[in-house]
């Protein structure tokens, strides 16, 4: 679903900061990922430059076996209707003046013309348990509530690849879970999840690989089974430390 290879990105001024200093990672099929580090480790720039919203100054990405850099911005936008991004703030996918259900009827005429956009909005409304808030706009509704919303657009387009940015952030345990439950109920063999986080424990939760992140690096990566179990980095036993999940 995503690779990426040896990827450098730099933000400029008068001394440039190195993002990322030359990262690989990859996605399989069907396989739910988690990146997770701290404010500034280069999540973030990561998944945006993976996904062709942030260029690079340097190495390669394949998004769903596409070359970035050999595509137009035609083919580019193509792929990227079975590539979904979900944000941290959800009122940045909402538009104040419309309804839930003017929100989902717009999201449905877009990705899914051939359907009547009434049934595509019921079905994805019942999917995210929000059917009896169709008619509400953002500022009636909770931040749980919005980030619901913005699920239910991207289960829409049911895309192949859906990349997750902070999606819980502000949230209580609860809400994060059962937030966190409805993106996995919508990950099945054939599609794949990037959940990008600084919340280790939502990530061992959700994911079955970790990747782990630090001044703009891959510092640890390792299978979900093994976490707390093998020799990790002192970065990841400083997370586990601090998320009570070391050993004694």
């Amino acid at each position: 679903m995503l690779e990426v290879s040896g990827l450098v990105k730099r933000y400029g001024g008068r001394a440039p900061v190195t993002a990322l200093a030359g990262v690989d990672m990859q996605v399989a099929q069907g396989e739910v990922v988690g990146i997770i580090g701290e404010s500034g480790s280069g999540k973030t720039t990561l998944v945006r430059a993976a996904l062709g919203l942030l260029p690079f100054d340097s190495g390669h990405v394949k998004l769903l076996g596409h070359d970035l850099s050999s595509m137009s911005r035609g083919d580019l936008r193509g792929v990227r209707r079975e590539v979904q991004l979900v944000f941290q703030d959800p009122d940045s996918m909402l538009n104040p003046g419309l309804t839930m259900r003017e929100h989902l009827v717009e999201s449905a005429r877009l990705h899914k013309p051939e359907v009547a956009a009434d049934d595509v909005v019921a079905k994805v409304a019942r999917q995210v348990g929000l059917m009896h808030r169709l008619d509400a706009r953002p500022r009636q509704l909770s931040g749980g509530e919005k980030r619901r919303v913005g699920l239910a657009r991207v289960l829409v387009a049911d895309p192949r690849l859906v990349v997750a940015d902070e999606p819980t952030a502000g949230l209580d345990a609860s809400l994060k879970a059962d937030l966190i439950d409805l993106m996995l109920a919508a990950t099945g063999s054939e599609r794949s999840l990037v959940l990008v986080s600084h919340d280790l424990p939502l990530v061992a939760y959700a994911c079955q690989r970790v990747i782990v992140m630090l001044q703009g690096q891959v510092v640890d990566r390792f299978p979900i089974a093994s976490l707390g179990r093998i020799e990790h980095h002192p970065y990841t036993m400083t997370l586990l430390r601090n998320a009570g999940m070391a050993a004694a």
